[in-house]
């Protein structure tokens, strides 16, 4: 059993989680806040460890949709491959829900700070970027932050962050780096974008283009 102080602890790192969420969420952040904890842990949860968690009155499925939607979990479950367009969200007992590195390092700050910071997340992550210098990778997330447009990006639009950032030729590199943590996915589903860039297209994970 956890002592006094070790439970004041994790009720304390709950709070700063949910202050840090209440950030950019209209609602449900307490419930959150408390699954992101719990998922961290192994990096991925269950749906029926998700009805034990969320708050009384609130819907499991409408708390896992803005989940999804922030792309703060993401189902196990896939059609194809393990991009974000082929996950297949289904809010039913039996499924399983994966937490991306990048997210689990933005609780992980937010536990410690209350505050919901993607570039040190990034930063955080990038010793396992096949990037280098890895810290230039922050300064690339943070261009791409400023670039993203209704959260999708360009080939161009990372080449050209890429460039800014020190990192010009290495795009190949960030874009598999990043996609290994969680930071980008391609957009194969998102079509038009795609024709009028005349290139792929990749969606920035949500939960980075916060304020």
């Amino acid at each position: 059993m956890l002592s006094d102080m070790e439970n004041d602890r994790q009720i304390t790192d709950l709070q700063l989680i949910a202050r840090a969420l209440e950030g950019f969420l209209s609602e449900y952040s307490r419930s959150v806040a408390q699954i992101l904890a719990e998922s961290k842990k192994t990096g991925e949860i269950t749906y029926e460890s998700l009805e034990k968690i969320i708050a009384p009155g609130e819907e499991v499925q409408e708390v896992l949709l803005t989940l999804y939607k922030w792309r703060l979990l993401l189902p196990r479950r896939s059609s194809k491959t393990l991009q974000w367009d082929d996950r297949v969200f289904l809010p039913k007992a039996g499924e399983v829900f994966q937490s991306p590195k990048i997210v689990q390092e933005l609780v992980t700050i937010a536990a410690r700070t209350g505050k919901w910071m993607p570039l040190d997340a990034v930063a955080a992550v990038s010793k396992e970027m096949s990037v280098e210098p890895p810290e230039h990778a922050s300064e690339v997330a943070a261009h791409l932050i400023e670039r993203a447009k209704y959260g999708h990006l360009s080939g161009a639009d990372i080449k050209n962050a890429c460039s800014q950032s020190g990192l010009k030729g290495q795009e190949d590199s960030v874009i598999s780096s990043f996609k290994a943590v969680g930071i980008l996915s391609p957009a194969l589903g998102y079509l038009p974008a795609i024709k009028r860039h005349m290139g792929p297209l990749y969606e920035l994970n949500p939960s980075l283009i916060v304020e």
